[in-house]
């Protein structure tokens, strides 16, 4: 919900529950109960699905103004840096749907989102893990990227562990597909940093064609 700046708009979401959360805070469907839709205000989360079993699965990578359905009962959301959503209520929702210019944001906003989702279970096709990671970081750069001199900037707090639940791969097995994409010259790390080494019309270009791929499945 990044352009909602009018007052009305305001108000109504100044009535929603605000729920503050520590880097590392994990939060379930039941923290949300009430909730019919989540903007994050600010920071970073992630959804996760495979709540209680050994392996989790990231399903979305969220970052400030990102809107979202609350979690499902298999599902987390997970803090990587202190964040602050907004619990949208179903009352709440309902007035909002009524303002065009909020309906048409919501919706595109869902549909952005869903978009993202399919990329990510698109990505499990690739039996290649250095090629699925290559794929994963690239969605990354797209949503959560910034240009840079030499190439484009992830910015997110990436562990090897978080990546291989992103692309169901082992930590072990992220570590050997980095060190891959490091040496093919794609990638450069800096601690927890990663940027990728492509021009923006290679990036552009990447997301037009994923984009393509993933309408005609």
């Amino acid at each position: 919900m990044r352009t909602l700046g009018q007052s009305d708009l305001g108000q109504l979401l100044s009535r929603c529950p605000r729920c503050a959360l520590r880097a590392g805070a994990i939060v379930d469907a039941d923290d949300f109960a009430a909730a019919s839709l989540l903007i994050v205000k600010k920071g970073i989360v992630v959804i996760t699905a495979g709540a209680g079993t050994k392996r989790r699965i990231v399903l979305s990578f969220c970052s400030s103004g990102t809107l979202l359905p609350p979690p499902r009962d298999d599902e987390q959301l997970v803090a990587l840096a202190d964040s602050a959503v907004i619990a949208v209520p179903a009352e709440v929702e309902r007035a909002l749907l009524q303002v065009p210019a909020a309906a048409k944001l919501i919706v595109d906003e869902l549909i952005e989102e869903l978009h993202e989702r399919q990329q990510s279970l698109a990505q499990f096709g690739n039996v290649i893990h250095a090629e699925r990671l290559r794929a994963k970081l690239l969605q990354l750069a797209r949503a959560h990227g910034t240009l840079v001199a030499d190439g484009v900037e992830v910015e997110l707090p990436l562990t090897h562990e978080l990546l291989g639940q992103a692309i169901g791969s082992a930590r072990e097995t992220v570590s050997t597909a980095l060190k891959t994409l490091e040496r093919d010259g794609f990638l450069a790390r800096e601690g927890r940093r990663y940027r990728l080494t492509i021009s923006a019309d290679t990036l552009a270009s990447d997301a037009d064609s994923t984009r393509s791929s993933t309408q005609d499945r």
